[in-house]
């Protein structure tokens, strides 16, 4: 499947999955002015593989916590795909408000990053506009979430940014085997209340805090 929208063009997903289970994507070529696949609240059970996306913002999961009750994400998969020149790589964010939502059993391995803003990136801060958000931390918990042998280039310094909620920190990120740079020099990582572990080479090197 091939779905194109230019790069410019706002609000354009390529595919959105919201309150669906069993959902499975393979080959997809997907060029948008959003997230080439977003996942919403409610979506349990996805397997996304050999997905090409670029332009575009990434594959995201969110953003969750847009209400106070709200249906969480598990069990989600994204594997052999490549990312060009995106805004971000693999991204889960969610509002900066109250919310009982989660985000947990995720896996991003076996990922290819070309030139890509944001590879790995958690955003627990999203309030677009500071409007009905600003001064708050998000309640969603994000938990037991693997990013495994993604390799490539960042077009940023910053190639890991775990922007995690002070009110519920991240637990149990893993990181295994991660090799990216920034325009051949060496990347940053940033985390902000994100604990886990790491195994094997990762670079840049690992910014989460130990139990």
């Amino acid at each position: 499947m091939k779905i194109r929208a230019p790069g410019s063009s706002p609000n354009t997903d390529g595919i959105y999955i919201s309150s669906s289970s069993a959902v499975n994507i393979s080959g997809a070529n997907i060029m948008t002015g959003d997230d080439c696949i977003a996942v919403g609240a409610g979506s349990r059970n996805l397997w996304m593989e050999r997905i090409k996306c670029g332009p575009g913002h990434g594959i995201s999961i969110g953003s969750l916590g847009n209400s106070v009750n709200e249906e969480g994400v598990q069990n989600v998969t994204v594997t052999s795909s490549t990312l060009t020149k995106t805004q971000n790589g693999v991204r889960i964010k969610s509002w900066a408000r109250p919310s009982n939502g989660f985000a947990t059993d995720i896996v991003f391995r076996n990922l290819i990053m070309n030139n890509v803003s944001n590879p790995i990136i958690i955003d627990q801060k999203y309030c677009p506009g500071n409007q009905g958000c600003p001064h708050q931390s998000s309640s969603v918990k994000i938990s037991r979430v693997t990013y495994k042998n993604i390799v490539g280039t960042s077009a940023t310094a910053v190639a890991m940014n775990l922007y995690c909620s002070k009110n519920n920190p991240c637990k149990d990120i893993k990181l295994q085997d991660i090799k990216l740079t920034y325009h051949t020099r060496p990347a940053t990582s940033v985390c902000v209340d994100a604990a886990g572990t790491s195994t094997g080479v990762v670079i840049p090197r690992s910014c989460l805090s130990t139990y």
